[in-house]
């Protein structure tokens, strides 16, 4: 474990405090993991019920993401943010800070940065994932499927809404299973197929920008 995870553990990890002459006055502020949690649901709330048909619409017409959709989405997670950084403890939002500033060069990440290094719809799909684990923070597991989406989606047509939790885990068992080989981990397509429980509608890679 490095020292920057274990230090940002012990950060939001701990209740925030209150002088004992307010407390009575002001309701108690949550805990950096309360706050967090709600983070991460309220990031993958906005996938699903805003933007996830949404992006099946423009893979069913075989149109590609274009920069208002993704400011559209960067903008939709930058709201969540703002609420719940200004509910994390001061300490903790000193910590983002410093990471921010050491990952990045710059305490927040604007829209404009981000599309120097990433076509729409990498950052369409990063909105919706949340990262932190350098500080030791729970994600909301969408980068999971991500991964795996990556992993297969140059050789089959599929995008990260159709994705299921058993075959990501099908995909993790694979991974898994690969550490004890030699060679690289070749991903068993069929057998994620296999594990979804749904009729996938084979989408064409996208043909156009909207």
């Amino acid at each position: 474990m490095t020292l920057i995870t274990t230090l940002s553990a012990f950060v939001f990890s701990n209740e925030p405090t209150q002088p004992s002459t307010l407390a009575a006055a002001r309701p108690k502020p949550r805990a950096n993991t309360d706050v967090r949690e709600s983070y991460n649901v309220q990031i993958s709330s906005a996938y699903h019920d805003k933007f996830k048909a949404k992006f099946q619409e423009f893979h069913d017409k075989q149109q590609c993401f274009g920069e208002e959709l993704a400011r559209e989405a960067y903008q939709t997670r930058s709201e969540i943010k703002q609420a719940h950084q200004a509910e994390t403890s001061m300490l903790g939002q000193m910590w983002i800070w410093a990471r921010n500033r050491a990952v990045y060069g710059a305490s927040n990440v604007g829209y404009d940065y981000l599309s120097k290094n990433k076509n729409p719809e990498e950052i369409v799909y990063s909105a919706f994932k949340t990262g932190g684990a350098d500080l030791g923070l729970k994600s909301n597991g969408f980068s999971d499927t991500l991964e795996l989406w990556h992993a297969i989606k140059h050789t089959t047509p599929v995008y990260p809404e159709d994705i299921t939790p058993t075959m990501v885990n099908e995909y993790k068992a694979q991974v898994e299973a690969y550490k004890t080989q030699v060679q690289a981990h070749q991903v068993q397509v069929k057998a994620l197929m296999a594990a979804n429980p749904t009729k996938l509608k084979g989408y064409s890679r996208c043909t156009r920008a909207i």
